[in-house]
Protein backbone atom coordinates (compact mmCIF):
# COMPACT_ATOMS: atom_id res chain seq x y z
CA UNK A 1 0.00 0.00 0.00
CA UNK A 2 0.64 3.47 -0.65
CA UNK A 3 -0.22 6.23 1.66
CA UNK A 4 0.10 9.77 2.31
CA UNK A 5 0.97 9.99 5.80
CA UNK A 6 -0.31 13.12 7.21
CA UNK A 7 -3.80 12.33 6.08
CA UNK A 8 -3.76 8.69 5.98
CA UNK A 9 -5.29 8.67 2.58
CA UNK A 10 -4.14 5.25 0.64
CA UNK A 11 -2.95 6.48 -2.32
CA UNK A 12 -2.52 2.82 -4.18
CA UNK A 13 -1.97 -0.52 -3.82
CA UNK A 14 -0.73 -4.10 -5.43
CA UNK A 15 -1.11 -7.12 -4.79
CA UNK A 16 1.23 -9.66 -5.73
CA UNK A 17 1.99 -13.48 -4.83
CA UNK A 18 5.18 -12.17 -4.31
CA UNK A 19 7.23 -9.00 -3.63
CA UNK A 20 9.43 -8.17 -6.80
CA UNK A 21 11.57 -5.34 -7.42
CA UNK A 22 11.38 -5.13 -10.38
CA UNK A 23 7.30 -5.24 -10.59
CA UNK A 24 7.21 -2.78 -7.80
CA UNK A 25 9.60 0.05 -9.14
CA UNK A 26 7.68 -0.05 -12.34
CA UNK A 27 4.32 -0.12 -10.07
CA UNK A 28 5.38 3.19 -8.08
CA UNK A 29 6.97 5.23 -10.94
CA UNK A 30 3.93 7.09 -11.66
CA UNK A 31 4.05 8.35 -8.23
CA UNK A 32 8.22 9.61 -8.28
CA UNK A 33 6.90 12.60 -10.12
CA UNK A 34 4.02 13.45 -7.78
CA UNK A 35 4.84 17.28 -6.68
CA UNK A 36 5.27 15.97 -3.38
CA UNK A 37 8.77 15.55 -1.69
CA UNK A 38 8.75 11.77 -0.02
CA UNK A 39 10.46 13.00 3.25
CA UNK A 40 10.53 9.35 4.46
CA UNK A 41 9.57 5.81 3.83
CA UNK A 42 8.27 2.60 5.50
CA UNK A 43 7.80 -1.10 5.49
CA UNK A 44 8.58 -4.51 6.54
CA UNK A 45 12.07 -6.49 6.04
CA UNK A 46 11.16 -7.39 2.92
CA UNK A 47 14.20 -6.96 0.53
CA UNK A 48 12.44 -6.34 -2.75
CA UNK A 49 10.29 -3.80 -1.44
CA UNK A 50 13.08 -1.64 0.04
CA UNK A 51 14.84 -2.14 -3.16
CA UNK A 52 11.97 -0.35 -5.15
CA UNK A 53 11.59 2.16 -2.41
CA UNK A 54 15.38 3.49 -2.59
CA UNK A 55 15.06 3.62 -6.38
CA UNK A 56 12.10 5.38 -6.52
CA UNK A 57 13.16 7.51 -3.96
CA UNK A 58 16.68 7.18 -3.05
CA UNK A 59 17.10 10.50 -1.06
CA UNK A 60 14.04 9.27 1.65
CA UNK A 61 15.22 7.54 4.85
CA UNK A 62 13.76 4.50 5.34
CA UNK A 63 12.83 2.85 8.51
CA UNK A 64 11.91 -0.55 9.19
CA UNK A 65 8.02 -1.06 10.21
CA UNK A 66 8.07 -1.47 14.49
CA UNK A 67 5.63 -4.05 14.79
CA UNK A 68 7.61 -6.06 12.28
CA UNK A 69 10.67 -5.61 13.74
CA UNK A 70 9.27 -6.35 17.78
CA UNK A 71 7.47 -9.79 16.15
CA UNK A 72 10.55 -10.69 14.27
CA UNK A 73 12.44 -10.16 17.58
CA UNK A 74 10.05 -11.68 20.16
CA UNK A 75 10.45 -15.11 17.51
CA UNK A 76 13.95 -15.73 18.69
CA UNK A 77 12.42 -15.73 22.39
CA UNK A 78 9.33 -17.05 22.23
CA UNK A 79 10.15 -21.04 22.78
CA UNK A 80 12.74 -20.02 25.77
CA UNK A 81 10.35 -18.02 27.79
CA UNK A 82 7.81 -21.38 26.74
CA UNK A 83 10.31 -23.56 28.28
CA UNK A 84 11.25 -20.71 31.53
CA UNK A 85 6.87 -20.33 31.96
CA UNK A 86 6.82 -24.76 31.63
CA UNK A 87 9.80 -24.35 34.54
CA UNK A 88 8.34 -22.13 36.88
CA UNK A 89 5.05 -23.48 37.09
CA UNK A 90 6.28 -26.78 37.42
CA UNK A 91 8.18 -25.45 40.60
CA UNK A 92 4.69 -24.14 41.89
CA UNK A 93 2.67 -26.82 41.57
CA UNK A 94 3.49 -27.89 45.17
CA UNK A 95 2.57 -24.90 46.42
CA UNK A 96 -1.18 -24.75 48.50
CA UNK A 97 -3.55 -23.03 45.93
CA UNK A 98 -4.94 -19.55 46.39
CA UNK A 99 -8.34 -19.66 46.90
CA UNK A 100 -10.42 -17.19 45.22
CA UNK A 101 -12.14 -14.25 45.74
CA UNK A 102 -15.73 -15.68 45.84
CA UNK A 103 -14.28 -19.02 48.13
CA UNK A 104 -12.84 -16.18 50.51
CA UNK A 105 -16.31 -14.99 51.01
CA UNK A 106 -17.96 -18.19 51.79
CA UNK A 107 -15.58 -19.26 54.06
CA UNK A 108 -15.80 -16.02 56.38
CA UNK A 109 -19.47 -16.66 56.46
CA UNK A 110 -19.57 -19.79 57.87
CA UNK A 111 -17.20 -18.50 60.51
CA UNK A 112 -19.27 -17.89 63.70
CA UNK A 113 -20.48 -14.08 64.16
CA UNK A 114 -20.29 -13.12 67.81
CA UNK A 115 -23.84 -11.98 68.89
CA UNK A 116 -22.76 -8.75 70.47
CA UNK A 117 -24.05 -5.02 68.80
CA UNK A 118 -21.13 -3.54 66.70
CA UNK A 119 -18.46 -1.51 68.59
CA UNK A 120 -19.65 2.32 67.19
CA UNK A 121 -22.63 1.30 69.25
CA UNK A 122 -20.91 1.02 72.72
CA UNK A 123 -18.87 3.72 72.21
CA UNK A 124 -19.47 6.58 74.86
CA UNK A 125 -18.97 9.22 72.42
CA UNK A 126 -22.25 7.90 70.37
CA UNK A 127 -25.25 9.64 71.94
CA UNK A 128 -28.66 9.32 71.29
CA UNK A 129 -31.09 12.04 70.25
Amino acid sequence: MLYEVLSGTPVSGIQLPQAQAQRLIEWLQPYKDLPYKVLATLSDGESAIITAMNSSWPDAAHQRCQAHFLNNLSESVLSLDTKLRQKLKAGLDGLPKVPDYSERLQDQSQQQQPQSSPLFQQSPICHET
